[in-house]
């Protein structure tokens, strides 16, 4: 297995690297997960709003040579603002329409610091996955924020209005 991680660029380049990947006949399997949140114990983290962070890793099989992983991590894309939350609808409505798109209930720690292999040992271990689904799109997004997709949108069509 080779482990490789995307060099993180803009969010609006990152949401469409990845949803090219998803629509990819030859990547065979994206998995998402939603980094931990902010530590409210902490002062000067409980103001950073960019977390929970979305994470990925995006799996292509060579057939005959070897399987390589590809993460996505770091400041990637996060629910938190509106123009943010766009980009992740945007992600979770692509990954829906495919049937190769998991999702992990487990929270998954900051790895962006980690060597590209250590990162990819860590979120495969995080244990079982599930298929992203239309039914299952609202608990995987509840990883990334304390609202609904519902609410935020009320909220952030509220503002705009102000």
């Amino acid at each position: 297995m080779v482990s490789l991680r995307y060099a993180t660029k803009s969010t609006s380049d990152n949401v469409w690297a990845l949803c090219d990947l998803i629509r990819d006949n030859k990547c065979d399997e994206i998995i998402l997960f939603a980094s931990v949140g902010n530590d409210l114990d902490d002062e000067e983290a409980r103001w950073d709003n960019n977390l929970p962070l979305v994470v990925a890793l995006a799996k292509y099989i060579i057939p005959h040579v070897d399987s390589v992983l590809v993460i996505f991590d770091g400041v990637f894309l996060t629910a938190a603002r509106s123009a943010r939350y766009g980009e992740v609808r945007e992600l979770l409505d692509v990954a829906i329409a495919s049937d190769k798109v998991y999702y992990s209930g487990q929270r998954a720690p900051l790895t962006s610091e980690m060597t590209p292999d250590e990162a990819v040992s860590t979120l495969i271990n995080l244990g079982s996955i599930q298929p992203l689904t239309v039914e299952s799109r609202a608990e995987y997004f509840s990883l990334l924020s304390n609202f609904t997709e519902d609410e935020l949108v009320e909220v952030y069509s509220t503002r705009e209005m102000r």
